[in-house]
C-alpha cells in the first residue's frame, strides 16, 4: 500500500536542482507547443500577408509607415500569444486531466513558472521576424534614411516588441489561472485590443504615454530612455508573474518577486516620466 502523505513533488524527491531542471525541461515543450499554437501561427502568417505589398509599394517609404507596419504586426501576433498561452495553461482544465495533474511530480506554481518561461520561445521567433521584416524592407529600398537622417525602422522596436509579447504572453498566463473559463482568453484579447487603440490615437506628448507596454516616442529617445524601458517591462512582467504565483499561495518565492517586480516597476517608470 502507497502512502498517501508521500512526497510527490519533485522538489522533494530530487531536491531544488531536480526541480529547476524539470521546470526548465517543461519549458521547452510548452515554448515548442506555443509557436506552433494556431493562435500564433494565424498572425505571423496575416502579418506577412499585409506586409509583402508594401514592399512593392512607391509611396510608403515614411517612418510613420514602416513604424506602423512592424508594430502593429507585433501587437497582433502578442495578442495572439496571449490567447495561446491562456488556452495552453486551460489544457489540463478543458481535457479533464487536472487530477493527474495534480499528483503530477511539479507543483501548480512549478508548472505556472514553465509556462511563463516558455514565453522566451514567442519573443525568440518575433525577434526573428523583425528582423527578417526589417532586412526585406532595406532589401526593397524601403530603409534608406530620410530627410531627418533617422532610419525609418527604430532598432530599439527588436528589443521593445519581443518584451511586449512577453508581458502579454504572462497576462494570458495569469488570467488563465485566476479566471479559469475558456472564455477569459478571448475577452482579455478584446479587452486589450481595445485599450490598445484607445492609446494609440492618444495625444503622444503626454507624460503618461511612456508607461505603455509599446511606446512609439523611442523612436526619438536616446538610449537611457530606452533602457529605462527595457528595466520598466521587465518590472511589470515579474509583477503579472507573481499575480499568477499567488494563485497558490503567499509562498515567499512568490511575495520576493511581487516586490522586487513593483519596486523596479516603481522606479523606473518614475525615472521615466521625470525625463
Amino acid at each position: 500500500m502507497i502512502a498517501t502523505d508521500a512526497p510527490s513533488r519533485l522538489s522533494d524527491v530530487g531536491g531544488p536542482r531536480a526541480g529547476v531542471r524539470a521546470v526548465v525541461a517543461l519549458s521547452r515543450v510548452e515554448g515548442g507547443r506555443l509557436i506552433r499554437h494556431p493562435a500564433v501561427i494565424a498572425p505571423v502568417a496575416l502579418s506577412i500577408v499585409w506586409s509583402a505589398p508594401f514592399l512593392f509599394s512607391r509611396d510608403a517609404t515614411t517612418e510613420y509607415d514602416v513604424g506602423w507596419l512592424l508594430q502593429v504586426s507585433v501587437w497582433f501576433i502578442s495578442l495572439g500569444a496571449l490567447l495561446a498561452a491562456n488556452l495552453q495553461a486551460l489544457r489540463s482544465r478543458r481535457d479533464g486531466s487536472e487530477e493527474l495533474f495534480q499528483a503530477a511530480p511539479l507543483s501548480p506554481a512549478r508548472r505556472t513558472l514553465a509556462l511563463a518561461l516558455a514565453a522566451v520561445w514567442v519573443m525568440t521567433l518575433l525577434t526573428l521576424l523583425l528582423l527578417a521584416g526589417d532586412l526585406a524592407i532595406r532589401a526593397a529600398g524601403k530603409g534608406a534614411a530620410t530627410d531627418s537622417g533617422r532610419a525609418l525602422f527604430p532598432l530599439f522596436d527588436l528589443v521593445q516588441g519581443p518584451l511586449t509579447a512577453g508581458l502579454l504572453v504572462l497576462i494570458g498566463i495569469a488570467v488563465a489561472r485566476w479566471l479559469p473559463r475558456v472564455v477569459a482568453g478571448p475577452v482579455a484579447v478584446v479587452g486589450l485590443f481595445v485599450v490598445g487603440n484607445v492609446i494609440s490615437n492618444a495625444a503622444q506628448d503626454v507624460a503618461w504615454f511612456r508607461l505603455t507596454p509599446f511606446d512609439r516616442t523611442f523612436l526619438d529617445d536616446g538610449g537611457a530612455l530606452e533602457a529605462l524601458h527595457v528595466v520598466y517591462l521587465l518590472g511589470l512582467g515579474a509583477v503579472v508573474l507573481a499575480v499568477a504565483l499567488v494563485r497558490f499561495g503567499w509562498t515567499r518565492g512568490a511575495r520576493a518577486v511581487l516586490g522586487g517586480g513593483l519596486a523596479v516597476a516603481a522606479v523606473s517608470g518614475a525615472f521615466q516620466l521625470a525625463s
